[in-house]
């Protein structure tokens, strides 16, 4: 890997070709002719509008750039109470190296506008650069819901049975501010995290070679708001809500800035009581009948969660940036669960009751160093990352089994703790330059380890001491080590935009169970080639065809196989002997204006990780297992939903057929299902600064591993009202209106014969109020993602 890291970067400084470096120059005023100083500058080249170079105005107005290339460019000025103004495009070349503008006179947003009011508003969905945008920051459906209901908002996303799955995909890692969340139980974390802090949601599915390779159905990266404007500033947000329990919550954002430097820093408390469902009717054969399990399962939760960030950017010099970020979360959840089931055989009914009363406590932070290195100002830049997190998580239960047969009541009392740390480090390099007129350049190598330890202790209370109960505790380790570099190229060849790449992994894993005297060591290396050409066919019409090699590795829990008890009928474990899957994904696309509005995919998933279940006597088991092979066929369409600056929003439909080949238990599974996946978001603009969203979705029956799973779907409404010159903004929401976002399924294969119902508290009633203060003059914050972007998000928590 070294070697490989070091011809990347000896190669690239090679390819750049020498061009002559000029200046542009030019001033800024008001209406009353007086220097306007602080306003955002942006340089723009009229070729490829994603090359920009940004400074602020100076006290008298003035701005410069230098050390800028021959080229066409135009320059855009902005600032918070003026219109934006447009420079006409202007050339530099060698024999005119210096350009001095004529003087910009910026006129104020009221007067070019004779008192109508305008409100900027993002969409809702646009594509940036190869990646979807849902803005949800805007959305008044987004007032005081988790993030796992705001992240239902991207198009083709579901949550089945606590797995994130994209098109009828499994494979999704979830970045969180540029922080993989796969070490942690995803879903757990996003339930309990508040949508208050969250700017955007970034959708890549078909990620580059600069990405990890991880996420064989794609990344999504959900973006925390940071506040960049100049001064200090600060939003203050409150929330509620109420389902069948109620919600509350709060957070304070605050930011200064200055030319050089900007600190910033967030506070959040969110309160949240919810619930889950789960009813679960089995049959299993029995040579003197067959018995029946009918059980009833009740879990309501109550939540305390603290979030905090805190960060700065400095501006060494004009080409150097250093960055500083730490952050954290604490969670504290109370659960009081009940178990009920009914076992009915030929001997007649038992009736056992578990009551499981737990404490849960979630406790993460973060650290990352940034510096930025503007090499020249023709592009050639390099950023180097450094990291460290850890992750700790308690579960301490206490659970009491009533069992009654033949009207003889009996009771067992257990105990159930489980401890787990995990600590994260990774640092990466990256390098860009570009190459001649058209193209870019990027390479990078990146090293990132794990290591876990957790501890579970099962004992059953035994005339009044705790005794171990055998073969039920464990002590288990995971370590990993990825090493990884990458090349890639952006490139316009014969009416073509190229992109292509190649990035090498190589991965060192070891699992320890201490209790089954059990090591599994894995060591392999892999390459993941990417390649992606865009072919205009119009001046707004072209067509996109790419390919990329993916792997999604095992979280830690799923590898770990100690046995985590519900109650006497029902537990789940993890199997060591998972082998990481492999996707190769084909995909065709018609495009309008650089947007997918018809794609068509193909994915071969190899060792798929599915969640299985199996039986043992009269216990049902879940666990992962790899099965075999997954065969994924999908077209999507896309299209706006659009009336003048009235009504704005999308809408699509998700057409997919999922089939799996493989052996399980002993025999051959072969099942394929075609699903379909149709959603809506649209967002009204009312009189009086009100808006109205509307949106929903709707999943036709489908096929998860061994789960067929029946219709389902939601729709939310959302109001938002803004005023005091849009410092304030009230929202009211109205989540799954029409309580149809339950669950239903089978699992009928061999001699198993289940059935399952499962709601959670999806049907609530929202709102949120927030308000802004201090300079509220906007620019643009610094950007940029850390180096354990794709390791933190296997981590799962303790098994619920």
């Amino acid at each position: 890997m070294k070697t490989l890291l070091t011809l990347t970067l000896a190669a690239a400084p090679l390819l750049v070709q020498a061009q002559t470096a000029g200046r542009i120059t030019g001033r800024l005023l008001d209406e009353q002719q007086q220097p306007l100083p602080y306003a955002t500058v942006l340089l723009q080249a009229t070729a490829d509008t994603a090359q920009f170079k940004v400074e602020l105005s100076k006290a008298d107005g003035s701005f410069g750039f230098s050390g800028v290339a021959p080229g066409q460019y135009r320059v855009v000025v902005t600032m918070m109470g003026y219109r934006a103004h447009r420079t006409a495009a202007f050339e530099l070349t060698g024999a005119q190296p210096a350009v001095e503008l004529p003087v910009v006179r910026m006129a104020s947003a009221t007067q070019q506008l004779k008192g109508v009011e305008v409100v900027g508003q993002k969409p809702l969905l646009e594509m940036q650069s190869g990646k979807m945008v849902v803005n949800v920051a805007g959305s008044p459906a987004a007032a005081g819901a988790s993030a796992i209901e705001v992240l239902q908002k991207v198009p083709g996303l579901v949550v089945i049975n606590n797995r994130i799955s994209l098109a009828g995909r499994e494979g999704v890692i979830i970045l969180l501010d540029g922080r993989t969340t796969h070490y942690t139980d995803v879903v757990s974390v996003l339930k309990d995290f508040p949508s208050s802090n969250i700017e955007k949601i970034e959708v890549l599915t078909q990620p580059g070679a600069a990405y990890d390779a991880a996420g064989t159905a794609g990344i999504i990266n959900i973006i925390l708001k940071k506040n960049a404007d100049l001064g200090t500033n600060g939003t203050a947000t409150l929330t509620g809500g109420y389902g069948r329990f109620g919600k509350a919550g709060g957070a304070l954002d605050m930011n200064h800035r200055t030319k050089a430097v900007n600190v910033f820093g967030n506070y959040g408390y969110n309160y949240r009581k919810t619930y889950e469902q789960l009813n679960t009717d089995r049959v299993v054969s029995d040579p003197a009948g067959a018995v029946t399990y009918a059980q009833q399962s009740y879990q309501p939760r109550a939540s305390h969660v603290n979030t905090a960030r805190v960060g700065a950017d400095f501006s060494l010099s004009r080409r150097q940036t250093l960055g500083v970020l730490l952050n954290g979360y604490t969670t504290r959840t109370a659960v009081e669960a009940e178990n009920r089931i009914d076992v009915q055989d030929a001997s007649g009914l038992a009736r056992n009751t578990t009551r499981n009363n737990s404490q849960r406590n979630t406790t993460s932070y973060a650290g990352n160093l940034n510096y930025k290195l503007a090499i020249d100002s023709l592009g050639r830049e390099l950023v180097l990352d450094a990291d460290y997190s850890r992750y700790t998580s308690g579960n301490d239960s206490r659970l009491t089994n009533a069992l009654e047969s033949s009207g003889v009541p009996a009771t067992e009392l257990l105990r159930f703790e489980q401890q787990t740390a995990i600590n994260l480090r990774s640092a990466k390099a990256d390098y860009r330059q570009p190459v001649g007129k058209t193209g870019k350049l990027a390479a990078g190598a990146k090293l990132s380890d794990v290591d876990i330890d957790s501890r579970l202790d099962f004992a059953r209370l035994s005339q009044s001491a705790w005794v171990p109960v055998p073969g039920r505790s464990d002590h288990f380790r995971y370590e990993e080590r990825i090493s990884a570099a990458y090349v890639s190229l952006d490139q316009a060849v014969a009416g073509l935009q190229i992109q292509a790449g190649l990035r090498a992994e190589h991965t060192h894993s070891v699992a320890r169970s201490l209790a089954l005297d059990s090591t599994v060591r894995r060591n392999y290396l892999q390459l993941f080639p990417s390649l992606s050409v865009d072919k205009p066919l119009t001046s707004k019409l072209g067509v996109n065809l790419s390919y990329g090699r993916r792997i999604d590795r095992p979280s830690y829990q799923d590898l770990n196989p100690s046995i985590v008890y519900l109650d006497p009928y029902t537990q789940q474990y993890g199997n060591p002997f998972l082998r990481p899957q492999f996707t190769n994904a084909y995909k065709a696309a018609v495009t309008y204006q650089k947007q997918p509005v018809l794609l068509l995919a193909y994915n071969r998933t190899n060792n798929a990780i599915s969640l299985v279940t199996n039986q043992r006597d009269d216990v049902l088991f879940s666990t992962t297992t790899n099965l075999g092979r997954l065969d994924n066929y999908s077209a999507t369409l896309n299209f706006p939903v659009s009336l003048g600056k009235l009504l704005s929003g999308y809408g699509g439909t998700n057409v997919f057929y999922n089939q799996y080949r493989s052996q399980y238990l002993g025999s051959e599974y072969h099942r394929g299902r075609l699903s379909a996946m149709v959603y809506l978001q649209s967002k009204v603009r009312l009189p009086q600064n009100v808006s109205l969203e509307l949106s929903g979705f709707y999943h036709s029956a489908g096929l998860n591993g061994l789960i067929a799973f029946r219709p389902f779907g939601s729709a939310t409404v959302g109001l938002q009202k803004s005023f005091l010159k849009d410092q304030a903004q009230l929202r009211i929401s109205a989540s799954d209106v029409f309580f149809t976002n339950k669950q239903r399924g089978t699992v009928m294969y061999q001699d198993m014969n289940i059935r399952f119902f499962t709601q959670s508290e999806t049907q609530q009633v929202r709102a949120s109020f927030t308000y802004k203060f201090g300079n509220q003059r906007l620019q643009a914050a610094r950007k940029r993602a850390t180096g354990l972007d794709e390791e933190r998000g296997r981590v799962k928590s303790d098994k619920e």
